[in-house]
């Protein structure tokens, strides 16, 4: 059953359209739709420049890359090296950059836990 989640995650994030995994997870409908996550990617790339960073300070301190552990179980990669873009809805390398990298990220389950926290 698709169903819709609101995280909590920064201001004006896009609400992500989610859908179970094998596990029974609720996974945003990208990372368990490969047609999805490509036609998503393919727009990044086009449209926000996503691609190899330039520098190594441009890597994996996006404020939208989304590293929850829920996450990597959706995603399904536990290399360390991918994550979800919460802004264009799909699933990145650490290793890549986009027009829209904002500081503050990764997004972790620890980080979420502090903020829930101090609510």
């Amino acid at each position: 059953m698709t169903t819709i989640m609101i995280s909590i995650l920064p201001d004006g994030m896009p609400v992500d359209m989610m859908d179970d995994d094998d596990d029974g997870n609720s996974c945003p409908l990208p990372t368990q739709d490969d047609d999805m996550n490509m036609e998503n990617k393919d727009i990044a790339e086009y449209e926000y420049k996503y691609a190899a960073a330039v520098t190594d300070d441009e890597c994996g301190n996006c404020g939208m890359y989304n590293q929850t552990a829920d996450m990597l179980e959706c995603i399904g990669d536990d290399s360390g090296d991918v994550g979800y873009c919460q802004l264009l809805k799909f699933c990145c390398s650490s290793k890549n950059t986009c027009s829209e990298w904002v500081e503050g990220g990764p997004i972790t389950s620890d980080l979420q836990e502090e903020y829930k926290d101090n609510l």
